[in-house]
């Protein structure tokens, strides 16, 4: 490998690393929250250490664009401020060959990101679904203690919590959309036997399906009950894990390629995949400066064809449903910024700033 171009990798790896670090600190902090209501819910360290992990791919996808264009910036106006990149040019180095290798590196962490964002990211989300899922389907009192860690609503709670294996003078009172009724359980002692959960003097009110001039209720009075623990947390639990479409692979999105969504989220991921090579070649046009006192217009132009890359790929996002319109907000303001950037390292090339 050429010297130059070990020197350009260098410096633009240890910047790109830095800011794709600082994003996933971002991302930790933003969902510490999540993270500590499952450490309370599990308990257990080392699967809050795979969640935390599964939580890391999903900024991926838009903190690699972003290094990118942020890395490529200020590696070309450090080179132009302290005569760097002029003494290249004076040695007989076109901009050409000192831009190649920044743009063979974007070139690879483009397939990375597309990587990341076609299988690596979607599986993350559907494995930390199911962590949850699976962590809170064990214990039935564990998940009637800590009800707000996995959002039980339209329910009153009340009970005397001795350990995660013991409770007493349970009280649960819940509505049922389906017959708009209030239905009512109450026990003495709730514990758990391995996979099973035995009760102690219960009560059930229970309503039910109406009929015409009738509201049949139910009441039930058992001195001792035993019921499979995970049948009764799944019938708590209402954020059962389900498949969007951005927790399904590529392949199973080239499936269902006619529906709209799946084509809006197939193009998602391309265009995220795009964005890193068109933000590094973006920050290396607009990040040469030129003269003494160089001008701030090519940073604002630079800031705003990466707003209206932002921009586009929101709306084309909420265009999912309008397949046409979704394709030319995802893909076209990739070819403008190639074509702008490549007209502004041709004057720049020729002398004409």
């Amino acid at each position: 490998m050429p010297i130059l171009w070990r020197y350009a990798l260098q410096n633009y790896l240890r910047v790109f690393f830095l800011s794709i670090s600082t994003f996933i600190a971002v991302l930790i902090i933003s969902r510490f929250k999540d993270i500590a209501r499952f450490t309370a819910l599990t308990g257990d360290f080392s699967k809050t250490g795979l969640f935390i992990v599964y939580q890391v791919p999903s900024i991926l996808p838009i903190a690699i664009p972003i290094s990118a264009l942020i890395t490529s910036l200020l590696l070309f106006q450090r080179l132009s401020r302290t005569s760097e990149l002029t003494a290249l040019r004076a040695s007989g180095l076109s901009l050409s060959s000192i831009i190649t290798p920044l743009l063979l590196n974007s070139a690879l962490l483009s397939m990375v990101n597309f990587s990341i964002c076609a299988e690596i990211a979607p599986f993350c989300r559907r494995e930390a679904k199911m962590l949850i899922f699976q962590e809170t389907s064990e214990n039935p009192l564990v998940l009637l203690q800590r009800q707000k860690l996995v959002k039980l609503k339209h329910a009153y709670l009340d009970m005397k919590v001795k350990d995660d294996v013991t409770t007493k003078d349970l009280l649960l009172i819940a509505y049922h959309g389906n017959n708009r009724r209030l239905g009512l359980i109450s026990a003495q002692k709730l514990k758990m036997d391995q996979d099973n959960l035995i009760g102690r003097n219960l009560g059930i009110v229970s309503y039910l399906p109406v009929e015409e001039g009738f509201d049949t209720l139910v009441i039930e009075n058992q001195a001792s009950m035993s019921t499979k623990a995970p049948l009764l947390s799944g019938a708590l639990k209402r954020n059962r894990p389900h498949l969007d479409a951005n927790a399904l692979g590529f392949k199973m999105l080239r499936l269902s390629a006619k529906e709209s969504s799946a084509l809006a989220e197939m193009l998602r991921r391309i265009s995220l995949s795009l964005a890193v090579f068109s933000f590094t070649l973006l920050g290396c046009a607009f990040g040469i400066e030129e003269g003494r006192t160089p001008s701030k217009k090519n940073l604002l132009f630079a800031l705003l064809l990466t707003l209206t890359v932002l921009l586009s790929y929101l709306l084309a996002k909420e265009l999912k449903e309008f397949p046409l319109l979704s394709i030319g907000a995802f893909l076209l303001p990739h070819p403008f910024i190639w074509l702008c950037s490549t007209l502004h390292l041709y004057r720049i090339a020729r002398g004409r700033i």
